[in-house]
């Protein structure tokens, strides 16, 4: 707990608790009270701990994260459980989950990000032949900027979650999307059958595919010649149907 003033009077931006700590309440208690912001790693730990943990510096200090830990040098991708993060969000949905990794490469770390942490820690060295378990789990200045560049790329990857047509598929949809179009030569005056539709690559644009059940049952006002698009214009009353 000395740590935790010397830190304090040097105005540390904020405290890193780490794993082997985090089941010491008092020592929360007293880092949770100093008002700076909290990340705190839960290796080692169970989910009830991390609960515990939770309700102790939650009323003291609400600016804090858990970061998903194993404690395990270098650590085997089958022990990071990287579906814990969604399980702290779910369990802590007020405050921000992260991922601390001790495996080795950046392709989990990444992974992590995806998943919605917010706070990555890895540890980092110059030789990871050096002497001591940490090297190996460590990653050399070349790979840390990899993974800050993948990370970077991975948050503009998350985009939204509405799904739409985008400008940018406007191309391809120009050259690739389909319309329906006449199966066999339509006289005018005729009320469209399912048999009488297919989907096809067609000019000009017609109704897209996914309004061929629409048509059934509809009077055409002209004459549709075999493998023509089918248009509003010849579909008679046609009322356009607005996309959500």
């Amino acid at each position: 707990q000395m740590a935790v003033e010397f830190l304090h009077e040097l105005g540390v931006p904020f405290f890193k608790v780490g794993s082997g700590d985090t089941n010491n309440f008092p020592y929360l208690e007293k880092t949770a009270k100093k008002g700076r912001p909290m990340v705190i790693s839960s290796g080692m730990q169970s989910m009830n701990t991390m609960h515990q943990v939770y309700e102790i510096v939650k009323p003291l200090n609400p600016n804090f994260c858990f970061l998903q830990c194993t404690s395990a040098y270098p650590l085997q991708p089958e022990d990071v459980n990287l579906r814990v993060i969604s399980a702290y969000q779910s369990a802590f949905p007020d405050i921000p989950i992260g991922y601390s990794g001790h495996e080795t490469g950046i392709a989990i770390s990444v992974a992590a990000v995806a998943l919605g942490a917010k706070v990555v820690e890895r540890h980092v060295t110059l030789d990871k032949t050096w002497k001591g378990s940490d090297h190996q789990a460590s990653l050399e200045p070349n790979e840390l900027a990899e993974l800050v560049k993948a990370i970077r790329t991975v948050e503009k990857a998350m985009g939204s979650p509405v799904k739409q047509l985008l400008p940018c598929e406007m191309a391809c949809n120009e050259k690739l999307g389909k319309s329906v179009v006449a199966k066999v030569a339509i006289p005018e005056g005729a009320v469209l059958t399912l048999d009488m539709l297919t989907v096809k690559v067609g000019e000009p644009k017609g109704f897209p595919p996914e309004a061929i059940f629409d048509l059934v049952g509809q009077k055409v006002k002209t004459n549709i010649e075999e493998d023509e698009t089918i248009t509003e214009q010849a579909v008679e009353n046609h009322v356009k149907k607005v996309k959500c």
